[in-house]
């Protein structure tokens, strides 16, 4: 069992290559246990696990409301892009601010740089970077949740307690935290110089995200994000929104 979610290594260039193979070797772990389980449960088998949601978005359903009684979340997650963060983190924030503890590693590579971004301004020890190829969330340190079998065509959510898969998810968080450094150190160096919440205004404003969306995705006025949009166009040294969005994604991919 983990008694804490570990420490990071610096910015994503000095992960070293033995760290990231060790990283993808226990995804591939991993995945073998998850497949064992998987084929045991279409075989009509439970080998301590049981699909907990069927379809996708039946899923998304059953984890919206299912995870209002977790008290603490480690998960992985290999991509990301903003409409995902546009719905899931202002609802995370919501969650941790009702007692979850929550960590969750993104894979680098695999997240869009508008992503990353936007996921850097949160606030500091929820959102790490590092290697996670394989998505998982190991709830309450008590089980898995991982991609089930598909029945009838149709993707499933399986909860697995089996000893084995358990142990290899351990394994697999335990070396891709090993991998990981923290959200904020990601933020690009021509973006340093705007405070968390414009970097997500100036973000969300560069996938044309109206005022009033963009109040909604960071929990503040229309007044503010206006005041926000003003201070960081001034601090940009552009006269625009369109010229603010594009200044960004140049910066984002520099």
């Amino acid at each position: 069992m983990v008694e804490q979610v570990g420490v990071g290594i610096g910015p994503h260039s000095r992960i070293r290559e033995a760290q990231r193979q060790a990283a993808l070797d226990a995804a591939a772990a991993l995945q073998v246990r998850r497949s064992e389980v998987a084929a045991a449960l279409a075989r009509g088998e439970s080998r301590g696990a049981e699909v907990v949601a069927r379809t996708y978005s039946g899923i998304n359903e059953w984890m919206r409301e299912d995870i209002r009684g977790w008290r603490e979340l480690m998960s992985v997650r290999p991509s990301g892009t903003m409409p995902q963060m546009r719905v899931s983190v202002p609802y995370n924030r919501w969650l941790i601010e009702h007692g979850l503890r929550m960590v969750s590693l993104f894979d680098h590579d695999g997240c869009d740089p508008e992503a990353r971004l936007f996921l850097a301004s949160e606030e500091p020890g929820c959102y790490r970077f590092g290697v996670g190829p394989v998505q998982m969330k190991i709830v309450d340190r008590r089980y898995v949740l991982l991609q089930g079998p598909f029945i009838d065509d149709e993707p499933t959510l399986m909860a697995v307690t089996a000893p084995g898969c358990l142990a290899a998810a351990w394994h697999y968080w335990h070396v891709a935290m090993t991998s990981s450094f923290p959200a904020e150190e990601a933020v690009a160096g021509g973006l340093s110089q705007l405070t968390p919440r414009q970097r997500q205004v100036v973000v969300l404003l560069a996938e044309d995200t109206r005022d009033a969306a963009i109040a909604e995705a960071l929990g503040v006025s229309v007044r503010t994000v206006r005041s926000d949009l003003a201070e960081l166009m001034e601090a940009l040294g552009v006269r625009s929104r369109f010229a603010a969005g594009v200044r960004v994604r140049a910066l984002l991919r520099a």
